[in-house]
């Protein structure tokens, strides 16, 4: 059997590599390519891009390069085209997924189409929905609220949980360290650096008793080390080395993204910030209908997690929150206490997600 799986970004690429865990164990002779990071090609996969090809991240990150993602979708068509595989899997990335899927509709009388991360139409751009009913067969979702938004237009949608919680994390007990966590595309990188550098340099003037470390992918050590030079700052990049900083940080300082929901497993008390193209920015503050940026605040309704979003993205703002939850017990019991909640809330009767999803494409 051939089964193509596309993930574009970290997130996308571990998820991936627990699907193809599974796919590998159901079925024996299996061919799997597409597009993936280093955890899906150590399980197997071959890729025919470096997922750091695609490192904008954004409206206006995008427009600029727009020549070069179309070069992109152009050359993964083709090698879908020859492959002629019996599944697509796309996963995430809904810009990307559903324009090339769409190219590929003259395929779906022998291949079927599924997609693995519902795009987040209850925040913005609800159209999606619609458009993912005509050009997808079958949607999972991480989220048990996300599958009314698809099956009202007649697609097949499963809510199959989150993965990261799947991996049980026994609560450890918190060391001396701070970590920051900048993003995983370049683009995004470079708008938050400009940022949080100061607010960096300064936990590691006033917090000498505590261990800063910046946890970043191979591709991004240049980019960042032109913003901190300080050797006595450690940057990681190992994905092992950093999920055990991230369980053993006494706080984290993140990029809104999915790194908040491994923090929430691992424990780690958190503050979020995140900075843009000041276009994009513009088209989000019209168009976003949440309030919040880190899903358990959506999921909430509150702000759990202080986050610094935009023009709110203060320096010295950011570091009066950073001193609270390193050193306020109410405020960090007060994460973990919803962190604990929301957990429970992330699995379907705490099943894998990846074998639920394995079942039910009925391969």
């Amino acid at each position: 059997m051939k089964i193509v799986i596309l993930a574009t970004e970290a997130s996308g690429d571990y998820l991936a590599s627990e699907l193809i865990k599974c796919l590998k164990k159901k079925i024996k002779n299996i061919d799997i390519s597409g597009v993936g990071g280093e955890l899906m090609k150590k399980n197997g996969l071959n890729s025919w891009v470096p997922i750091y090809k695609f490192n904008a991240i954004g409206i206006f990150e995008v427009l600029i390069r727009i020549f070069k993602f179309i070069k992109l979708i152009n050359f993964i068509e083709n090698n879908i085209r020859k492959k002629n595989p019996d599944i697509i899997i796309t996963i995430d990335s809904p810009s990307f997924s559903y324009r090339l899927v769409r190219r590929l509709q003259d395929l779906r009388k022998n291949t079927k189409f599924i997609h693995y991360v519902a795009p987040t139409v209850w925040a913005w751009k609800s159209y999606r929905a619609k458009i993912f009913s005509k050009l997808f067969d079958k949607i999972f979702t991480l989220f048990k609220f996300e599958p009314k938004y698809f099956t009202k237009y007649g697609l097949d949608a499963e809510f199959v949980g989150h993965q990261i919680f799947f991996k049980k994390s026994f609560k450890k007990q918190k060391k001396k360290i701070i970590s920051f966590l900048p993003g995983s595309r370049t683009s995004e990188i470079k708008n938050n650096m400009k940022k949080i550098k100061s607010v960096i340099l300064k936990c590691h003037e006033k917090m000498k008793d505590f261990d800063i470390y910046i946890l970043t992918f191979d591709h991004n050590i240049n980019l960042i080390r032109s913003f901190i030079k300080s050797k006595k700052i450690n940057l990681i990049t190992n994905y092992n080395e950093k999920q055990s900083i991230m369980k053993k940080s006494h706080l984290a300082v993140a990029a809104s993204g999915s790194v908040t929901l491994e923090l929430i497993n691992y424990n780690t008390p958190m503050v979020v910030f995140y900075d843009t193209h000041w276009i994009t920015k513009i088209i989000i503050k019209n168009f976003v209908k949440v309030r919040f940026a880190s899903i358990i605040n959506i999921f909430y309704d509150k702000e759990i997690v202080p986050e610094f979003l935009f023009e709110k993205l203060d320096s010295n703002k950011l570091l009066t929150a950073i001193m609270n939850l390193t050193y306020d017990s109410v405020s960090r019991n007060n994460q973990f206490k919803y962190f604990d909640n929301f957990s429970k809330e992330m699995l379907l009767k705490g099943k894998n997600p990846a074998e639920l999803i394995v079942k039910q494409i009925k391969i």
